[in-house]
């Protein structure tokens, strides 16, 4: 058995600043089939990215003693697969090469430094890593044939797949997996799951619950405490975790009560204090006694009570800042809220008989459906169904080779795309560009945790996750009828999914989506379209 140990870790990014890592420790086993779990910003990939050694600390150690790969890895489109697969692995291609050359030269050297390299590509496990691969392949239910294609010519889904396969190819690696699931189709990610659960030792980000249930048996949740760690998949973290709120809920309720009482006793103590010193002070000099006399020397027994009252004021507020410090999750989550315009009686989109297809190759064939006010249809399917391609005929960019869509009355529709729309420059710039409200932007933004100065940072700064938000929240506040959003929770963090499902469920906007999370469209779908 080894270990994972993060010792007293800090970690900062400098351009712009942001304190990610400070005084951190964490030790996991590398056995463990470990998800990791946390707000979008709080250092999941920067941790996944310290243990590949993509970065490094400012202070404190990291102790790992096997070798790790990162997934996703850069792949070169135009290499066929299984040389994608093998340079992610090593550069066995290369060494190959270098190995036909060395021999070649025949000389002393050449062949002294051809067996160096011989027992390095032997040591890598070259000799039988291309029937690791298709034994991996045939694991993760892929062709043998996709290893012939190029790479480049891999759906989403495939791509995805394959470069998880180089992970676990050889023995000794330390699988570091990145969001797998964002490219993956419901089947898709049921299968990569199955794979993962049949594997032992890897370090997993992912925000598909259900994916997560699936797939590991430790949780190891950051935030800006630091880390925490749980034995069982994400339904038993998450059961810990409603216990530790239930908890602390209770524990404020209680600490509100006392903090009530020790208001109270300091005001009964200050007002017997005040009492005392006046009936001394009017015993003493009379009516008439000078103001200029200073009554904070008269009495020692009075003092003594003021000074208790003073303490006792003090130990109200040493106790808040000490019980407080015991909640984890005390911080107020601001209740996020959709609005959309008043809406009649009336469908608001109508779909008669389209049927659509790309190259000769038809997608979508004579579907037909209504969409209600209050109605939230998800649209589901295996990758190449049409589903991102319907949301693309309804936003009017492209017309249905066959059939009508038409939107009664002046039904404006909100998108939010797949890749956000604003990716760089500045926030306050896009948001006067577009007439949107900064101040309920801000607020959207607060809502999902993303805080700070937030409208003075470029966007290029800011994370996929973050991205992700900012991209929903402008969807959120445009003024519209339907929300139309594709694949609206990829990088989207499980805490902010069930903050969305929550505002969906409360606001009941009309809605039409594409979603690959089981659990977010079981929650929040009236009605589904398979296709």
């Amino acid at each position: 058995m080894s270990s994972i140990v993060f010792n007293h870790v800090d970690f900062q990014y400098d351009e712009p600043f942001k304190q990610v890592f400070s005084d951190f420790n964490l030790v996991m086993d590398t056995t463990w089939r470990t998800g990791l779990v946390g707000p979008n910003g709080e250092g999941k990939s920067t941790l996944l990215n310290l243990l590949a050694k993509n970065l490094v600390t400012g202070a404190g150690s990291i102790d790992l003693s096997e070798r790790t790969r990162y997934f996703p890895a850069k792949a070169d489109g135009n290499l066929c697969t299984r040389e994608v697969i093998r340079d992610a692995i090593a550069p066995f291609s290369q060494w190959q090469l270098d190995m036909d050359a060395l021999l070649a030269a025949g000389t002393f050297e050449s062949i002294a430094a051809f067996s160096e390299l011989q027992e390095k590509f032997q040591r890598h496990g070259g000799y039988h890593v291309d029937a690791s691969i298709e034994r991996e392949f045939t694991s993760l239910n892929l062709d043998i044939g996709l290893l012939s294609r190029p790479y480049g010519e891999l759906s989403g889904g495939e791509r995805t797949r394959a470069l998880l396969v180089g992970l676990f190819v050889v023995e000794g690696v330390y699988p570091l997996i990145d969001e797998p699931t964002n490219h993956l189709d419901l089947e898709g990610r049921y299968q990569v799951a199955t794979y993962l659960a049949s594997k032992s030792g890897f370090l997993l980000v992912s925000h598909d619950r259900e994916f997560l249930d699936q797939s590991v048996d430790h949780i190891v949740s950051i935030d800006s405490f630091g880390a925490e760690i749980v034995r069982g998949n994400y339904s038993s973290w998450r059961q810990h975790r409603d216990g530790v709120e239930l908890h602390e809920q209770k524990t404020r309720e209680n600490l509100n009560r006392e903090v009530k009482q020790l208001k109270r006793a300091a005001v009964e103590r200050r007002s017997g204090a005040d009492a005392r010193e006046a009936g001394k002070y009017r015993s003493q000099y009379g009516a008439d006694a000078p103001a200029s006399l200073d009554r904070g020397f008269i009495g020692r027994k009075a003092a003594k009570q003021m000074k208790r009252a003073l303490s006792a004021e003090r130990r109200i507020d040493g106790n808040l800042a000490e019980k407080e410090s015991l909640t984890r999750y005390r911080q107020k989550e601001r209740k996020l809220l959709i609005e959309t315009n008043d809406q009649q009686h009336r469908d608001l989109i109508v779909v008669n008989d389209i049927s659509h297809g790309f190259d000769g190759k038809k997608v979508l064939n004579h579907l037909s459906f209504n969409l209600a006010p209050r109605q939230r249809i998800a649209v589901t399917g295996p990758n190449g169904s049409g589903k991102s391609t319907l949301l693309r005929l309804l936003s009017r960019k492209h017309s249905p080779d066959q059939g009508v869509i038409a939107t009664p009355g002046p039904s404006i529709l909100s998108f939010s795309h797949q890749e956000p729309v604003w990716c760089s420059g500045l926030l306050a710039d896009h948001l006067r560009d577009e007439d949107l409200d900064a101040g309920k932007f801000r607020q959207v933004l607060g809502s999902f945790g993303v805080k700070g100065n937030v409208f003075e940072q470029r966007l290029e700064s800011f994370s996929q996750g973050q991205l992700k938000k900012i991209d929903l929240a402008r969807s959120m506040v445009m003024p519209a009828d339907v929300l139309i959003w594709d694949e609206p929770m990829n990088y989207i963090d499980v805490f902010s999914r069930e903050q969305i499902e929550t505002a969906i469920l409360d606001s009941k906007p009309t809605m039409i989506f594409v979603e690959h999370d089981s659990q977010f469209v079981e929650r929040v779908a009236t009605d589904v379209i398979r296709l």
